[in-house]
């Protein structure tokens, strides 16, 4: 399959998911039920914020266990683990074990964040809308 195909079908998916979810917080919040539009902007702009937050955590969750920052941590427990079993470390140190890890790195995981934004900006325009009927 083609490159850019892959990062469109990435971009997609991420994209009917997060959809998905803002439907059925739409549903949850009886979107469909009201009948005032300042109601409707509200829970639009909730619809849509909840998902758009979401995909911005989960992508800096992503950036900071692919930066190695737990590595320290997984680390010292896969040692107490071996220690536990009397196994021997596959790693002679924490240096080969942090290149180790540093070959399985996950990468190109940046369409989390920017479908997360574009839900976030969706969001804000709902928000204006909301603030500009509300009284």
């Amino acid at each position: 399959m083609n490159d850019n195909r892959k990062v469109l079908l990435r971009y997609l998916i991420t994209t009917v998911v997060a959809g998905l979810f803002a439907l059925l917080i739409m549903y949850l919040h009886g979107f469909w039920e009201t009948a005032e539009l300042v109601n409707k902007y509200k829970i639009l702009a909730d619809a849509f914020t909840i998902p758009g937050i979401l995909l911005i955590m989960i992508t800096a969750l992503v950036w900071i266990s692919t930066d190695g920052f737990f590595d320290m941590l997984s680390y010292a427990m896969r040692r107490f683990g071996n220690a536990l079993i009397f196994r021997q470390s596959e790693y002679k140190s924490f240096y080969d074990y942090k290149v180790s890890r540093a070959e399985k790195r996950a990468h190109g995981y940046s369409f989390l964040f920017f479908v997360g934004l574009g839900f976030m900006v969706i969001a804000a325009v709902f928000m204006c809308l909301f603030y500009s009927l509300y009284k």
